[in-house]
């Protein structure tokens, strides 16, 4: 397959709904860092957002299963050799301006697991840079409900922000049979702390 895959995968009034689950889990999620701030467990890092630095407390499509099955045929689509069950991670994100995301990658098991963002609303451009290598670093541009889908190890990220309209999008990573190990496993069935990771059989 192509390094970034491209898919259809909210329509517009379901991105409409999305955003308003993000805006609420931001209120959720802030709530929940003012506590911890409070504590002095934690610092502020107003440049992180708030939805992210807390993306392992909650998973989208376990807080809105109406969706897994988009996702299940996005999988049979795009990864028609990913064995089930999978694992899957899910957060959203709202970017201000001023905020992106610095050069990073997704755990996983090469050739098992998969990273992926789908766009909701704010400026298009610029989209997500990826990066094989130094000397190889290309850029696709961001479409409203459509979905980027590439290796979990390619490496991603998004500039600061200019503009004052806000970006949503939902941040996806998914593990196929032959990637789920054992931290894996005790993370999501043990630690009572870390809600990030669900299991979908494909039925």
């Amino acid at each position: 397959m192509d390094l970034v895959k491209g898919y259809r995968f909210f329509s517009p009034d379901e991105c409409k709904h999305v955003i308003q689950y993000c805006n609420n889990k931001e209120k959720e999620m802030d709530k929940f860092h003012r506590v911890l701030v409070e504590n002095g467990d934690v610092t502020d890092h107003p440049h992180i957002p708030i939805t992210q630095r807390y993306h392992s407390e909650y998973n989208f499509f376990g807080e809105n299963p109406n969706y897994i099955p988009h996702l299940l045929a996005c999988i049979r689509e795009v990864l028609p050799g990913l064995e089930f069950p999978v694992a899957v991670q899910s957060w959203v994100n709202i970017y201000r301006k001023g905020q992106g995301i610095k050069w990073h990658t997704h755990g996983g098991k090469n050739g098992y697991s998969y990273s992926a963002n789908v766009f909701l609303n704010g400026e298009t451009t610029p989209g997500i840079y990826y990066s094989v290598n130094p000397n190889d670093v290309f850029n696709v541009e961001n479409e409203t409900g459509s979905m980027h889908i590439f290796p979990h190890s390619l490496n991603h990220m998004v500039p600061p922000i200019e503009s004052s309209q806000k970006r949503y999008t939902l941040g996806i990573t998914i593990h196929g049979l032959q990637a789920i190990d054992k931290p894996l496993i005790q993370g999501a069935a043990l630690d009572r702390n870390h809600r990030e990771t669900i299991f979908l059989s494909g039925e």
